[in-house]
Order: C-alpha cells, then sequence, then structure tokens
C-alpha cells in the first residue's frame, strides 16, 4: 500500500467544517473508495476515519484560529491512479460545499441574500 497525505486551508471555523464533513452523504460523494465504507466519528478530535478493502484513511480538521480550519487527510491505497489530485480536488470540492451551505445559512438566518 502506498500513503498519501494532502493538507488545505479552509475559511471557515473548525467545529462548523467538521459538523458538515461529519455527516453520512459528504464524504462518499468525494472520496474515491469510501461509497461502502462506514466511517467512524470522533467528534471530540475532529476526525473521520474509514477502512474498505485495500483503501483506509483519516480527515482530520485542525483549528487555525478564528474563523479558519486545516483539513488533513491522509490514506494508504493501492491504487496507482492520480490519488493526490483526487484528494486535492475532493479536499476543494468539500471545502466548497461546506462554505456555500453555511453562507446560505447564514443569509436564510439574517432573511437577507448578498
Amino acid at each position: 500500500m502506498t500513503s498519501y497525505e494532502y493538507r488545505a486551508p479552509v475559511e471557515m471555523a473548525a467545529r462548523e467544517l467538521f459538523e458538515f464533513l461529519a455527516r453520512p452523504q459528504s464524504l462518499p460523494q468525494h472520496l474515491p473508495g469510501l461509497s461502502g465504507a462506514t466511517p467512524r466519528i470522533d467528534h471530540d478530535r475532529r476526525r473521520v476515519s474509514w477502512e474498505e478493502g485495500g483503501y483506509r484513511g483519516e480527515l482530520n480538521v485542525v483549528d487555525d484560529g478564528a474563523g479558519h480550519s486545516e483539513v488533513v487527510i491522509a490514506v494508504e491505497t493501492d491504487d496507482t491512479g492520480d490519488v493526490r489530485r483526487e484528494l486535492e480536488e475532493a479536499v476543494a470540492a468539500l471545502a466548497h460545499r461546506a462554505t456555500a451551505e453555511a453562507d446560505v445559512s447564514a443569509a436564510k438566518d439574517q432573511n437577507t441574500w448578498y
């Protein structure tokens, strides 16, 4: 198995980002090979981990100051494809969806849109 790690900053509070990522439907849409696995969620450590066949991984959300966090994803896989690119794309898509949902929610709470 080969190990890969990818880190990316996200302009969103760690708690709020983790709440989005910990939802069962969030990760399988974007992480290849995770569709049949049941993720283990550790809310205290802001960690989601999984294992399925020749694919296992862990995603952590690290608090990086007010309104900022870092996503750290590490996987081990037998896949010989461009895993790093897939991780980059997955984290970008997840961060985009999480921030978009937060923006929509905030706009609804304030009954405004801008």
